[in-house]
C-alpha cells in the first residue's frame, strides 16, 4: 500500500520536497529501464546497439537536474513569488537535454521523451504540494495537478517554444510522423506563429497527431492517468508486485494505442500490426496467467527479431515511465 511506514516521507520544506520529486524522476526512469519482460525495450537484459546500459543510466542520472529546478518554480509560483509565465520550461527542458549529453557518447538522448512528460506535470506536482502545506506523504489530486500543468503550459512564453524547438532539432526530427506537408517540421510552427505571442501549449496541439507524446500534453496526460495509472494501481493493488505493474501498464497502453516511434520507424502498417498482437496479449491474461505470460514473450521476440532493426516502442516507454513517476509520488514503491 502507499505511505507505509518505510517510506522516507517529506513534512514542510522545499528543499526535501524539490529533492523528493527528482528522486522519484530517476527512480521511475531506472525502474521502468530494468523491468523484464517489457516488449521491444530497452534493459540490462536487452542493449541496443549503439545504446547501452550505462548511456540509459547516465541519462537516469541527468533527470536530477531540471526536475529540481522546475520543481523549486512550481513551488515559487504557488507561492505567488513567480508569475506561470516565467517557469522557463522550454529553456530548462533544452538545457536539460544538452548537459545530459555531456555524460555520455551516443547518437542519440536516452532521456528527451522522458524529460519532456516529466518537465511540465513536474510543475503541477510541485505547485500542488506547496498548496498542501509541502507534505508529500499525503496523496496528490491527480486531476488538480494536470489543471495546473495545463496552466503552466497555457501560460509559457514564444521564447519556451523556441528553446523546445531547438531541443527537437537537435535530438529527435527523425522520429515524429511526416506530415502530408513537406516543408512542416519543427521550425514550421514558429514561422507560422512569429509575430504572435504562442505557447508550449499550442506548440503541442500542432503535432498532437503525430506524436503521442505531443498527445498527452496537450490532452491532460489522459493516456497517462486513465488507462497507465489506473493499470498500474489495479495491478499493484492485487499483488503488490512493483514489477508486474509496470510489465501490465506497459503491454496495456501498447494495446490501447499506436505507438507512433514505431509508426515513423517502421511505418503505419507496422505500428498497427504490434497494436493488434498486444491486444491478443491482454486478452490473453497478461501477466496474470500463464498463457499471457508466454504471449508476452512470443510479442517481445516477435519485436526483437521480425525485422532487421529491433521495434522499439519508445513513446509506449515514454508514457510508461510517466505512469512510474506519477504512482511513486502517489506512495508506491517497490
Amino acid at each position: 500500500m502507499p505511505f507505509t511506514l518505510n517510506n522516507n516521507d517529506v513534512k514542510g520544506k522545499v528543499l526535501d520536497v524539490q529533492l523528493y520529486i527528482a528522486q522519484c524522476a530517476v527512480l521511475a526512469h531506472n525502474i521502468l529501464y530494468s523491468t523484464e519482460l517489457k516488449p521491444g525495450g530497452a534493459s540490462f537484459l536487452h542493449e541496443f546497439d549503439d545504446t547501452k546500459s550505462e548511456h540509459f543510466l547516465a541519462g537516469a542520472s541527468s533527470l536530477f537536474s531540471p526536475i529540481f529546478s522546475l520543481a523549486k518554480r512550481g513551488i515559487l509560483v504557488a507561492g505567488n513569488h513567480l508569475w506561470f509565465e516565467d517557469a522557463e520550461l522550454g529553456f530548462i527542458i533544452e538545457n536539460g537535454l544538452k548537459k545530459a549529453k555531456t555524460w555520455y557518447r551516443s547518437s542519440g538522448n536516452t532521456i528527451f521523451g522522458t524529460l519532456l512528460m516529466f518537465a511540465p506535470i513536474t510543475l503541477g506536482i510541485a505547485h500542488c504540494f506547496a498548496t498542501e502545506g509541502m507534505k508529500t506523504n499525503t496523496q496528490i489530486n491527480l486531476d488538480n495537478v494536470v489543471s495546473i500543468t495545463e496552466q503552466f503550459l497555457k501560460n509559457s512564453t514564444s521564447e519556451d517554444c523556441i528553446y523546445l524547438t531547438k531541443a527537437l532539432n537537435n535530438c529527435v526530427s527523425n522520429r515524429i510522423l511526416q506530415s502530408d506537408k513537406q516543408e512542416d517540421n519543427f521550425n514550421s510552427f514558429m514561422e507560422i506563429h512569429r509575430n504572435e505571442r504562442t505557447n508550449l501549449f499550442e506548440y503541442t496541439k500542432f503535432y498532437e497527431g503525430r506524436d503521442l507524446v505531443f498527445h498527452e500534453l496537450s490532452h491532460r496526460y489522459q493516456i497517462s492517468l486513465k488507462c497507465g495509472f489506473s493499470t498500474f494501481k489495479r495491478v499493484y493493488d492485487e499483488n503488490s508486485n512493483f514489477r508486474n505493474a509496470t510489465t501490465q501498464t506497459y503491454i496495456t497502453l501498447l494495446s490501447e494505442k499506436k505507438d507512433t516511434h514505431i509508426a515513423k520507424r517502421f511505418g503505419n502498417e507496422i505500428a498497427t500490426e504490434v497494436n493488434k498482437k498486444t491486444k491478443e496479449t491482454i486478452k490473453a491474461g497478461g501477466i496474470f496467467t500463464q498463457e499471457g505470460k508466454e504471449s508476452i514473450k512470443a510479442l517481445d521476440t516477435y519485436l526483437r527479431t521480425s525485422q532487421k532493426r529491433e521495434i522499439n516502442p519508445g513513446s509506449i516507454s515514454d508514457i510508461t515511465a510517466t505512469t512510474i513517476f506519477l504512482a511513486l509520488l502517489q506512495g508506491f514503491r517497490p
